[in-house]
């Protein structure tokens, strides 16, 4: 049974604007920075039961930088559930034990885990509340059918912001043993979410960050290029998916809008008068 990870993530309503879920596990990924914030569900020593959420501050060079779990049990996050239930066995714990039914968590009560969640990213990282590069939804989008968008300076800039977020979940998902390829799934909805894009313009951002990833032109050879990094050992995916996103970071954002140097142009030479025949 699915833990119906990201209907739990919505619920929660976390405040960062760059969160995102992949798989059972959620992200936030700020533009520009090399920390993470990882959500995930904490196992108990049974399989497949877990007994509430860990949060873990990841830098992209430096590894871990801290962990925190919050348990269920302490947070009041099934009490009520818990009472309605009457005494037994699964108190302050939830279980993917079945293939149906409604999710494993209903019923939960989230208020205590937000609360805490937030406290400790205030203390721990208040730049994830308030980042200051987070672009808010705007009209730009828009310009993407209202003229070229290949010679628009603010389009371009914000698809390369795109591609770099693209790549930044690409690179977070690593850390939890996803996929390249599963990340690249979800890229698109991500840019839209925390950037405001539409989903065509999401493609053009996957379709840059597939490019860094294989270092070869989108073509035939695209899909096997990605099925042999997806075989790869996850620390040689990590590894590719880290030296792209950093080699997309340092590209410029684009193009130069100065003028082009004038051409010189000679100038016409005097007009001669004919030679009148006598």
């Amino acid at each position: 049974m699915s833990l119906h990870a990201k209907e739990f993530f919505d619920r929660l309503e976390l405040p960062f604007p760059f969160g995102t879920v992949v798989g059972d596990v959620y992200y936030a990924t700020p533009t520009a920075s090399p920390i993470r914030l990882r959500i995930e569900f904490a196992r108990t020593i049974r399989d497949r039961e877990y007994g509430g959420l860990r949060l873990t501050l990841i830098h992209a060079e430096n590894g871990t930088l801290d962990t925190v779990h919050l348990s269920f049990a302490e947070h009041g996050t099934f009490t009520r559930r818990d009472a309605e239930r009457g005494p037994g066995t699964g108190h302050g714990v939830i279980r993917d034990w079945h293939k149906d039914g409604p999710p494993p968590w209903a019923g939960a009560d989230l208020t205590g885990l937000r609360t805490v969640i937030v406290d400790f990213v205030q203390v721990s990282w208040p730049a994830l509340i308030t980042p200051a590069g987070f672009a808010e939804r705007s009209p730009w989008a828009e310009r993407w059918h209202e003229e070229l968008w290949a010679t628009d300076t603010v389009t371009l800039t914000r698809l390369h912001e795109a591609t770099e977020h693209v790549l930044a979940l690409v690179d977070g998902g690593t850390y939890d043993d996803v996929p390249i390829t599963d990340s690249l799934l979800n890229a698109r909805y991500y840019v839209r979410d925390m950037l405001g894009l539409r989903l065509d313009q999401g493609m053009v951002a996957e379709a840059e960050a597939v490019i860094q990833l294989t270092g070869r032109p989108l073509g035939p050879e695209t899909a096997d290029a990605l099925t042999r990094i997806a075989s790869m050992p996850m620390d040689q995916q990590r590894a590719i998916a880290h030296a792209a996103w950093q080699r997309h970071a340092a590209t410029p954002t684009a193009p130069s809008t100065s003028a082009p140097p004038a051409r010189s142009v000679p100038a016409p030479a005097p007009a001669q008068t004919p030679a009148r025949s006598r």
